[in-house]
C-alpha cells in the first residue's frame, strides 16, 4: 500500500488520514465526534468519517448479543496500518525502523514485555526459599492454581476498564486535552482505583483499592532495592547489607525521577523491558543449570510445609498476583482489548521461569535454602554468578521503574501536581522516593517482606475487589446488556448467575486464606524477625565472612 494512496479500509479507500495512537484524536464536534471517539479509542483505529456507526445489538444473556468489535468490523483498519508503522515521517527507512524499536509500545508485544518484566525480578531470587518452606508439591498447584484464578480475575478487570472507557467516550469526557495539530489527547493515566470506584463508587472502595494499590507498590519498590543489596552482598561481602542499600538506594531511587516524557520515548519502556528480561532468563538458567550439575535429593519432593506458618508465609509469595501495573499496561495499548491474550502469554512465561528452577534448587540445596532468602546466598562465588547479579541489578532497576510509577501517579495527584510543569512535578516525588528509600533500611528482611506486602495486598486487590465490582457493577439487566466483551465458551452457555456464584466463592475464600491467615502469620514473623535482629539491622542472613 503506497504513502500516497491513503489508508484502506473494508469500505474501500480513503482519504489521507494521520492515525491514532490510541490516546488522540482528530478534534470534531457534535455527537458524530462522540460516536466516532468511541471507534478511535476503543480499538485505536482511524474510521471513516462519513460513514455512521451500525447499531449495536445486546441480549441481555451472555453471549446472545453482537460483539461491540464484530458490530464495527467494516470500519477497522488493516491490522499492520493501524499500528501506524506505514506513516511516513521523511526519514529513510532503517532511522525510522531504529526510532520505531525504541518508541512503540502500545502492540501485545509490548504488553507481553511489560507483564513478563513485572511480574517477575527479584521474585526468581525468593521463589525457591518460598517453595521450600511450604513443600514443592503445595508449592506447584497453588503457584499455578492461583496464576489461573488471578488471570480470571484480571480478565474481569479488563471488562470493567473496556466498559468504563466505553462510557467516557460516549460521554465525551475520555480525552481531556488538544494537541497543537488539533488533536485530541488523554492525559490521565487510567489507574486500578478508578476501575474500583467506578464500578463500586469513589468511597470507600475506590479509596480502599486505591490505598491498597499503593501499600502494594510500596511494598515492591522496597523489595526491589532490598533484594539488589541482598544479592550484592553475597559477591561482596566486606560490606554490611544496610550499606549496600545506603549505596544501592541513591541510584536505584533516581529512576523515579525520570519525567513522563522521558518514558514516552520508550512507551512500555521497551528497551528497558528487553534488559530486565535478559537478567531473568539468563539467571533462571544458570540457577537450573547449576543445581541439576550438582544433583538433587527426589525425597524432598514429597516433603511438606515446616508449619501452618510456613505454609501461609510461602503461599503468600507463591501465589502473589497484583492487577495494578496491568491496568496501566492496559491503558497505554492502541488495542486495550488486545491485553487479555498478551498478559496470559505473559503469565504462562513467568511461570516456565519460576518453577524449573526453583524446584532444581530446592532439590540440590534442601537445607541450606531454608536458612536463605536469597537463592544467590546458596550458590558458590564465580564469574556465572556475579554476572548474573549485576544483570538482575538492571532488572531490579526496571521493575522498580515499571511499578513506582503508578505510586508517583498517585502521589501527584493527590498533591495536584499531575498537571503541572515538570520541574513542580518531578521535585513532588521526593517524600514518596524517601519513605522507600528509608523503610529499605529499616526493614530488611527479605523473605518476610515480600510474604507481608502480598498478604496485605493481593488477597484484597487481585480477588476481593475485582469480584465485587463485577458482581455489583452487573447487578442490573441494563449494564449486563452493555457488557463490552463476550464471554467465552463456556461461560456464555451459563447465563450470569453461575458467573456471579464463582465471583463470591472466590471473594469469600481470599479473604480467609490470603488476607485472614496470611496477614497474621506474615506480622507474626515480622514482629520476630524485629525482636532478633532490631530495625535497621545491619545484616540480616549474611554470610559468615561479614
Amino acid at each position: 500500500m503506497g504513502q500516497e494512496d491513503g489508508p484502506v479500509t473494508r469500505l474501500g479507500r480513503l482519504p489521507d488520514a494521520t492515525p491514532g495512537d490510541g490516546n488522540s484524536l482528530p478534534h470534531t464536534d457534535g455527537v458524530g465526534a462522540n460516536l466516532l471517539a468511541v471507534n478511535d479509542a476503543f480499538y485505536g483505529d482511524v474510521v471513516d468519517k462519513t460513514v455512521p456507526l451500525p447499531p449495536v445489538e445486546h441480549n441481555s444473556k451472555l453471549g446472545e448479543g453482537k460483539d461491540f468489535n464484530h458490530t464495527e468490523e467494516s470500519l477497522v483498519l488493516d491490522d499492520a496500518r493501524a499500528q501506524g508503522d506505514a506513516v511516513s515521517d521523511g526519514k529513510p527507512g532503517f532511522i525510522r525502523s531504529v526510532r520505531n524499536f525504541c518508541s512503540e509500545g502500545h502492540t501485545p508485544w509490548d504488553a507481553f514485555l511489560s507483564v513478563a518484566s513485572s511480574a517477575v525480578g527479584q521474585v526468581i531470587l525468593t521463589y525457591p526459599y518460598q517453595l521450600a518452606i511450604m513443600g514443592i508439591i503445595p508449592g506447584i498447584f497453588i503457584g499455578i492454581g492461583v496464576g489461573l484464578l488471578n488471570f480470571y480475575t484480571l480478565w474481569l478487570m479488563i471488562i470493567l476498564y473496556l466498559h468504563r472507557k466505553k462510557d467516557m467516550v460516549k460521554a465525551g469526557e475520555w480525552y481531556n486535552d488538544v494537541d497543537s495539530n488539533g488533536y485530541q489527547r488523554r492525559r490521565t493515566v487510567t489507574q486500578y482505583h478508578d476501575i474500583i470506584g467506578f464500578s463500586l463508587g469513589r468511597y470507600p472502595f475506590g479509596l480502599l483499592g486505591q490505598l491498597l494499590t499503593a501499600l502494594y507498590i510500596l511494598g515492591v519498590a522496597i523489595q526491589q532495592v532490598v533484594a539488589s543489596a541482598s544479592s550484592q552482598h553475597t559477591i561482596n561481602p566486606e560490606y554490611s547489607k544496610r550499606t549496600l542499600t545506603l549505596i544501592l538506594g541513591g541510584p536505584i531511587l533516581i529512576f523515579g525521577f525520570l519525567p513522563r516524557h522521558v518514558l514516552a520515548f520508550f512507551r512500555s519502556v521497551r528497551v528497558l523491558n528487553l534488559l530486565a528480561l535478559v537478567g531473568t532468563n539468563y539467571s533462571c538458567l544458570y540457577f537450573f543449570i547449576y543445581a541439576v550439575h550438582k544433583g538433587g535429593h527426589r525425597g524432598i519432593i514429597t516433603r511438606g510445609p515446616l508449619s501452618i506458618q510456613d505454609f501461609f508465609l510461602g503461599a503468600a509469595v507463591v501465589g502473589s498476583a497484583g492487577h495494578s501495573i496491568s491496568m496501566e499496561i492496559m491503558d497505554s495499548m492502541r488495542r486495550s482489548r488486545q491485553f487479555t491474550i498478551a498478559s496470559f502469554t505473559g503469565w504462562v512465561w513467568n511461570i516456565i521461569l519460576l518453577l524449573p528452577h526453583s524446584i532444581a534448587i530446592v532439590l540440590a540445596f534442601p537445607q541450606a535454602i531454608l536458612a536463605q532468602a536469597n537463592v544467590y546466598a546458596v550458590l558458590p562465588n564465580s564469574g556465572f554468578k556475579s554476572f548474573s547479579v549485576y544483570i538482575m541489578l538492571f532488572h531490579n532497576i526496571a521493575a522498580f521503574t515499571l511499578h513506582t510509577n503508578p505510586l508517583l501517579y498517585m502521589w501527584e495527584k493527590l498533591i495536584r501536581t499531575h498537571h503541572t510543569p515538570w520541574y513542580i512535578r518531578i521535585p513532588s516525588r521526593t517524600p514518596v522516593l524517601a519513605v522507600i528509600w528509608v523503610l529499605s533500611l529499616a526493614i530488611p528482611f527479605y523473605g518476610t517482606i515480600n510474604s507481608l506486602f502480598s498478604a496485605l495486598c493481593v488477597g484484597l486487590t487481585a480477588f476481593f475487589l475485582p469480584t465485587l465490582a463485577f458482581n455489583w457493577h452487573y447487578r442490573t439487566e441494563q449494564r449486563r446488556r452493555d457488557c463490552p466483551i463476550t464471554p467465552p465458551w463456556p461461560l456464555h452457555l451459563w447465563g450470569w448467575k453461575p458467573l456471579f456464584a464463582f465471583n463470591t466463592f472466590l471473594l469469600l475464600f481470599f479473604l480467609g486464606t490470603s488476607t485472614g491467615c496470611g496477614i497474621y502469620y506474615s506480622i507474626k514473623q515480622l514482629i520476630a524477625n524485629i525482636h532478633t535482629f532490631h530495625v535497621f539491622a545491619a545484616c540480616f542472613q549474611c554470610t559468615s565472612k561479614s
